[in-house]
């Protein structure tokens, strides 16, 4: 069997595993986008909720204060708490990023080899054509010589 395909079904794996790597990268990706718009609403909603509460600050009695600031606290750990999720799923993407860009690497030199493997293959059967038509067209040649000797 030529060395170009014995070595074409690791290519195909790597080519494959490349591809399903990138799929979890899109996920990742996809996951990062929809966390950051997340955590821009929530900053929206909170800011939205603080200009709202000192444009309507009449009198404020120490209770709705103490709301309104327990309030604040929860909307900031809520803040805090995404931006962890966001910050480990951004971990994940890179990671994700990382094993798809090596596998891609993989894949992409098992190709130069297996073209490379082709073009030797191809360069030696064309040396043992040329070879076979030189040979042949020698035992011709001294075919004729024979034949013309004899007559």
């Amino acid at each position: 069997m030529m060395k170009s395909k014995r070595f074409e079904p690791i290519q195909d794996i790597a080519a494959t595993s490349a591809k399903d790597l990138s799929r979890t990268m899109a996920e990742a990706g996809r996951k990062v986008a929809d966390l950051e718009r997340q955590l821009e609403q929530l900053q929206t909603y909170r800011d939205e909720y603080v200009r709202n509460s000192t444009q309507s600050a009449g009198a404020i009695d120490a209770v709705k204060l103490q709301n309104y600031r327990s309030f604040l606290d929860r909307l900031g750990e809520a803040l805090n708490q995404h931006l962890k999720s966001l910050d480990i799923a951004r971990k994940e993407f890179e990671k994700r990023r990382a094993q798809w860009s090596e596998k891609r690497m993989e894949a992409e030199s098992l190709n130069r080899v297996i073209d490379r493997f082709r073009k030797e293959e191809q360069y030696a059967a064309d040396g043992r054509e040329q070879r076979e038509g030189d040979d042949a067209a020698m035992h011709r040649m001294l075919a004729a010589r024979t034949d013309t000797g004899n007559a």
